[in-house]
This record gives C-alpha cells, sequence and structure tokens, in this order.
C-alpha cells in the first residue's frame, strides 16, 4: 500500500511542533510535512506531491482559504482540509467553496487521526486511475453546504445535545421541513404522526438524524438548473426508496442499530455521483442518458465508455472526501457489482445492492426487481434464498404508510 503523503499548514510554531509529536507514532504509515505558511506550503506542493493538505483558517498574508484556493486550483487531486478555533459564518461561508472538510480547532490528535483514515480510505476502495483522472477533469466537486456544517459538527460532539441538534435544524426551515417529510414517510416505521423535530430526533436518535442531514445537504449542493437533462425530483425518490429497502433489509436481519443506519447513508447517497456527472459533464451526460440501454450491465458499460467510469465510483468519491466510513463507500461505489469489492459478508453493500434492485424493478414495472441483482454475488455469500423474504419485508414496511 502507498504511503498517503500530509501537509500541516499553521503560523503558529507551536502548533506544528505539537503535531510533530502527536503524529509521530504514524510515521510508518504516513509521510508528514508542515509548513509555516500559505506561500511556503504553495511552494513545497510544486516540488512535492502531497495526499492531502490541513490548513489553519486564520494566518497573516494568505489564509487558509486563500491557500485552499490556489490548491484547488493547481492542485484539483489534493484532499483539503480547513482546521480552525474560529469558524465564523462569513469565513464559514466562504471556506466551504474550497474545503472538502473543516474541522474544529483544538482537534484532539486521536479525532483527527481517525478522520485522516476515514478520509485516505478512499483511495483504498477507489484505487483504479481512470476514477482520478476523471475527477482530475471535474470542476464542481462541491464541499459540504455550509448550512449543513454547525448540525453534523453538534453530532459529531461526544456530548452531541438532543436539544441543541434540534434546535439548529429547525433554524434552517428549508431543511426541517424536508426532515418531518421523510420521518413521516413509511421507512421510518414510525405508527403516528410527527410535527415537531425534537420529537422526530427524540424518536430516531442522533445517528439516523445524521444521515438525514447529510443525505438533504448533499442533495442541496446541486443546482437542478444546471441540469436540466436529469430528474432530480425522482433521483430524490428512488434514493429514499432505495435508503429505506436497505434499512429494513438489515433491520430484518437484525444486524443492529449501526448497521442499519450506515445502510440508510449508504442507499441515500448511491446515486449521487448523477449529479456530480450531471454538471460537469453535461453534454456527454445528456446524450448518455438519451440512449442508455434499459439493460442494467449494459448501461452501466455504456457509462463508463461515455465518461470514463461510473457514477457509482465518483458518487464514493466525493463522499470519500466528505469522510464517510469506507463501509458506506464500498456500498456506493460498488451498489451496482458488488462482487467486484470481494466482500465476503452481509452488510451494508448488500442491502443497498438489493434494495436498489428492489426499487428499480417497481419503477421499471418489472416482476420482482430480480434481474437488477447479481445473482453470483449472493450465492456466493449463501444469501440468494433470502431474497423474497426481504421482498417480503419492504412490501410489508410500504404499507404500512400512515
Amino acid at each position: 500500500m502507498d504511503r498517503k503523503r500530509l501537509l500541516f499548514v499553521d503560523d503558529d510554531a507551536m502548533v506544528l511542533q505539537g503535531l510533530r509529536r502527536s503524529l509521530r507514532k504514524m510515521r510508518d504509515e504516513w509521510d508528514v510535512y508542515y509548513a509555516e505558511s500559505g506561500a511556503a506550503a504553495l511552494a513545497q506542493l510544486a516540488s512535492r506531491p502531497v495526499d492531502v493538505v490541513i490548513s489553519d483558517m486564520r494566518m497573516p498574508g494568505m489564509d487558509g482559504v486563500a491557500l485552499l484556493s490556489a490548491v484547488k486550483e493547481r492542485f484539483p487531486q489534493i484532499i483539503r482540509i480547513i482546521l480552525s478555533g474560529q469558524l465564523d459564518r462569513d469565513m464559514t461561508l466562504k471556506s466551504v467553496t474550497v474545503a472538502h472538510q473543516l474541522l474544529a480547532k483544538p482537534c484532539d490528535v486521536g479525532v483527527l487521526r481517525k478522520i485522516l483514515h476515514k478520509t485516505l480510505a478512499l483511495n483504498q476502495v477507489l484505487a483504479d486511475d481512470a476514477i482520478r483522472r476523471v475527477v482530475a477533469r471535474i470542476d464542481t466537486l462541491p464541499s459540504m453546504p455550509a448550512s449543513c456544517l454547525a448540525i453534523m459538527a453538534e453530532l459529531q460532539s461526544e456530548e452531541a445535545s438532543i436539544q441543541q441538534v434540534a434546535g439548529l435544524i429547525a433554524g434552517d426551515l428549508g431543511m426541517a421541513a424536508k426532515i418531518l417529510q421523510m420521518v413521516n414517510s413509511a421507512f421510518f416505521g414510525l405508527y403516528r404522526r410527527v410535527n415537531d423535530v425534537k420529537d422526530a430526533v427524540m424518536l430516531l436518535g442522533l445517528d439516523a438524524i445524521k444521515a438525514l442531514v447529510l443525505s438533504i445537504n448533499v442533495f442541496s449542493a446541486f443546482n437542478p438548473r444546471q441540469m436540466p437533462f436529469l430528474d432530480v425530483g425522482l433521483l430524490w425518490e428512488h434514493s429514499l426508496a432505495t435508503g429505506g429497502y436497505a434499512k429494513q433489509i438489515v433491520t430484518y436481519r437484525r444486524m443492529g442499530r449501526e448497521q442499519a443506519t450506515a445502510a440508510f447513508l449508504a442507499g441515500m447517497l448511491h446515486d449521487i455521483g448523477k449529479l456530480v456527472l450531471a454538471v460537469n459533464f453535461s453534454d456527454v451526460y445528456r446524450r448518455f442518458l438519451g440512449t442508455a440501454p434499459a439493460a442494467p450491465d449494459q448501461r452501466l458499460a455504456r457509462e463508463r465508455e461515455a465518461i470514463g467510469t461510473s457514477h457509482a465510483e465518483i458518487g464514493a468519491y466525493l463522499m470519500g472526501l466528505w469522510g464517510l466510513e469506507p463501509t458506506i463507500l464500498s456500498a456506493i461505489a460498488f451498489h451496482h457489482r458488488p462482487l467486484e469489492s470481494q466482500t465476503a459478508s452481509f452488510g451494508p453493500l448488500t442491502a443497498v445492492h438489493v434494495a436498489n434492485g428492489f426499487d428499480h424493478g417497481l419503477r421499471a414495472s418489472s416482476t420482482d426487481g430480480g434481474e437488477f441483482l447479481e445473482t453470483a454475488y449472493l450465492t456466493a455469500l449463501q444469501l440468494a434464498d433470502q431474497v423474497p423474504a426481504w421482498r417480503q419485508a419492504c412490501a410489508a414496511m410500504e404499507a404500512a404508510v400512515p
């Protein structure tokens, strides 16, 4: 496995010295470099490529936003992270256009290591050079929307408060309305209507709310007017159904709440790459949609011929930049061809693959969606005989709409 290279940028020499001490244990895994200014960082990058740049926000001369703007323009393949203890609203709005992630400062080294491991894991899931070539041609690979930052920061806190999270969501009327709409769908199995955001947070729990917030904001990061040829509303409905079915399949197998939430999130985001491709390769993707065959395997192959990769891999790449777990990235990347993942057991990938097939089958008015499933994969996991029971469980869930 290739060693990953990180560049930390901070004008405070004491901060950099502390990072050197804290990250010494990772020297067998990472090559870590340091720069005390934006100009020094750019000089290093000109002669020595890195995988990730982690920059302080407020620095004299060239601040973190200016630095990462330059990095984005000159080295678009580099993952960009802002690390700051002074995130006011104006700076936040500026930073989300250039940073893939924002981390609060001071940031516990253990938390930082975990986030970097997750972020860098996308290179293990998506090692294909073809994907990287396509990503290098992408102009619009959005950062996490500003409206999502405060909520995600609270959710990631060890002392996350239901009251605080509910208040932050309620403060964004559009997000609150979307949360309540989703919570009251059949996919959460609630037996009474929920009209209050705080009730929704209490009933679903913080993990599920995190999945909803992130899903809503991922879709909101794209402007439908930039891709009039793609029915974003229909894509949202399919994503919600796939997430709901995936969650139901995991619940049916009694795999636990954490796995169910991961499956729901992966299902909600499994087709997000279609938005990326529609915005960045609009002419090519419009033609592809107009001539794409109905058969799943042929459609995926044609997409790869037209673009150089598929929406599945591109979606996983973007979500990797946003720091999602490797299991979720794998579920997104391989949801059409799970056998390529070499996954040896049931998990979110299995649930999303089957859920995606179920919903495509319903939308295509086919008998059961079985033609969308990779039989060899399910057989290898000794799960093929379970599919009818999962289909019945999903149908029962839909029938329970309040």
